[in-house]
């Protein structure tokens, strides 16, 4: 007998998790909040909040009110409300959601300083109206009436399909198939019960997944990505699946790290490490290792970039069977996240030697990072212009065959080692028509 009153509250455990928080901590927050509200200590301790979460206790108001303070969340993404009360939560709309993405964007939180209208081009003439459509919560009241029922594994089926295309599809068509099939998911979710619910919430967030990954990677798109984010982060509490959900904390991770804020990054990886506790593969923990790996060299610490490649080395010897999902990682992207590591810590010997590794490793269906690789490997030669040119315009050719956004950042981030030579300048006309020809694909 667990003496269970009310059902587990997966919510505000997810919320924990996703913090990197332990029970004691949850209770510790609170009881400096009833501190500084002048409140009397009632004896909260680490089993109360466990006991929160297993559903053998409901929260006391007094409590409710400090939940919703130190998770920043209402209380009906904490699972704090009884059904009558979600009865009576209004359901936010389309105005709500473009306010939040436009502060966002052009906020106080701006700290990349956007100019408004090249964010209004991103968000309407780059094709990405649909994004201010409401990805509202999954919360079963939200449902709209004229939602039909779906066979959960037909939706997953084509969200397997559209994980396949990601390797060798253009990335703007795909981008916006998925989004509409996150959109759908959505709906779906809310509708469903059950079972159902629960494989059609973890669908949806590999749909939302792959959504951000398109926008973020291939588009160069952070603020759309973090939405779609966001959504992948909610399907993955409704469905319970702690893989899913520290593989989006993970990819949460990139984007604070490919600012160089790696104090915003590293509480990402540590939650998605929290998460990799529970029954995750250790395919799924290497892969976390190596984006700590990357946050670190990006923040310019070479000797503890190098320190996550080593865990990362380590968890993925156990040679585990990866969720299929996770087709973004094996030994040879290792290699690539090595290298990056060597290259931070000044050790160019060893990044070429991995480089060239995960150079020979790439399969056709990875094709993709080739571009990133090579530009890679200009760098571990950045005292040999003509081996850096050579391996810059190798990249150069590999964008051409197959696009992606993150290839083309990297080497424009290598460029200045050609400084103002012949090879630099004709690689700047490379890069400029390559932009130019980019800018007048349809929908870009």
């Amino acid at each position: 007998m667990t003496g269970r009153r009310y059902p587990p509250n997966r919510r505000l455990a997810w919320e924990r998790l996703q913090r990197g928080w332990s029970y004691e901590e949850v209770a510790e927050r609170i009881r400096v909040g009833m501190s500084h509200a002048g409140e009397t200590d009632t004896g909260l301790n680490a089993n109360t909040v466990r006991r929160w979460e297993t559903g053998e206790r409901w929260p006391d108001p007094r409590y409710r009110k400090h939940l919703v303070t130190i998770f920043d969340k209402p209380a009906s993404q904490l699972g704090l409300l009884t059904p009558d009360e979600l009865a009576m939560c209004p359901r936010a709309d389309t105005l709500h959601e473009f306010r939040r993405l436009w502060d966002m964007l052009t906020g106080d939180e701006n700290e990349a300083g956007w100019d408004r209208a090249a964010v209004l081009r991103a968000l309407f003439g780059a094709s990405m109206l649909p994004l201010v459509a409401p990805l509202l919560s999954l919360d079963p009241h939200a449902a709209r009436a004229d939602t039909k029922t779906i066979d959960p594994d037909a939706y997953t089926d084509i969200v397997r399909c559209q994980r396949a295309l990601y390797w060798t599809s253009p990335a703007r068509p795909l981008y916006e198939a998925a989004y509409a099939h996150t959109q759908l998911g959505t709906e779906l979710v809310r509708a469903a019960s059950g079972t159902s619910r629960t494989t059609l919430a973890a669908a949806l967030a590999e749909s939302a997944l792959l959504t951000a990954r398109l926008a973020f990677f291939d588009l160069n798109q952070p603020a759309i990505a973090q939405r779609c984010y966001d959504v992948a982060l909610a399907g993955t509490r409704e469905a319970g699946d702690h893989a899913l959900a520290a593989a989006v904390l993970g990819h949460m991770a990139f984007i604070p790290a490919f600012s160089h804020d790696s104090s915003a990054a590293r509480p990402l990886v540590d939650a998605a490490l929290q998460h990799t506790w529970h029954g995750v593969s250790p395919a799924v923990r290497s892969w976390l290792h190596c984006v700590a790996s990357e946050v670190e060299a990006r923040a310019g610490a070479g000797a503890a970039s190098r320190h996550q490649i080593d865990l990362a080395v380590t968890a993925i010897e156990a040679n585990p069977t990866p969720p299929e999902w996770l087709d973004f990682y094996n030994a040879g992207r290792l290699h690539s996240f090595a290298g990056y590591a060597a290259l931070a810590a000044d050790d160019h010997p060893e990044a070429t030697r991995r480089l060239t590794e995960a150079l020979a490793g790439l399969t056709t269906t990875a094709a993709k990072q080739r571009s990133v690789i090579l530009a890679d490997l200009a760098s571990a030669h950045s005292d040999d212009g003509e081996h850096a040119a050579d391996y810059l315009n190798q990249a150069m050719d590999a964008l051409h065959n197959d696009w992606y956004g993150t290839g083309l950042d990297r080497v424009r981030e290598i460029r200045p080692i050609l400084g103002d030579s012949r090879q630099g300048r004709q690689l700047d006309e490379r890069i400029a028509a390559l932009a130019a020809s980019r800018a007048a694909l349809p929908g870009s």
